[in-house]
């Protein structure tokens, strides 16, 4: 076989293989799309963050994070439960409990976020307060307020200490 023919042999080798290839053959697999990141739940965040457990009847939660210029933390969050579900929220490792027969203060609902429409309580209030257990650098403040007679709404204001 001459240079030229070894040549024209290869040629028309790979143009068949290409035909083959378009006209029905195997495709070469797309690429997979790159991973995405994993999401943190709501419930997970706070567990992460606060190393508290949001109760598992606890509806309409509503977490916010923030972090100032300074690289510190600060996660609120908000969320409906009944009352054994906010004392057992309360009742986390290294956190103290300090029940309130009147209710929030203005500067309470104010360092809070309570909004002034909220129905507020019929039966005092609750604050919990104390370091996350595991590093201590996490200070976590709970307002609990009773809207009825076993309903409660849990605030949380959790952040990091400087």
């Amino acid at each position: 076989m001459t240079t030229r023919s070894a040549v024209l042999a290869g040629a028309l080798a790979l143009a068949a293989l290409s035909a083959g290839c378009s006209a029905g053959g195997a495709e070469p697999p797309a690429p997979s799309p790159p991973p995405s990141p994993t999401a943190t739940s709501d419930t997970g965040r706070v567990a992460e963050f606060a190393g508290l457990e949001v109760p598992a009847r606890a509806t309409g939660l509503e977490v916010d994070e923030r972090t100032s210029d300074g690289g510190l933390t600060t996660l609120t969050a908000r969320f409906d439960t009944d009352r054994a579900g906010a004392e057992a929220f309360c009742a986390a490792e290294n956190l103290g409990v300090y029940p309130d027969p009147e209710g929030p203060d203005d500067a309470d609902a104010e360092a809070f976020g309570i909004d002034p429409a909220d129905p507020g309580t019929v039966d005092g209030s609750t604050t919990c307060r104390g370091a996350e257990p595991t590093a201590g650098r996490v200070q976590r403040e709970v307002l609990i307020l009773y809207p009825g007679a076993d309903e409660a709404r849990v605030h949380l204001l959790a952040y990091d200490s400087p």
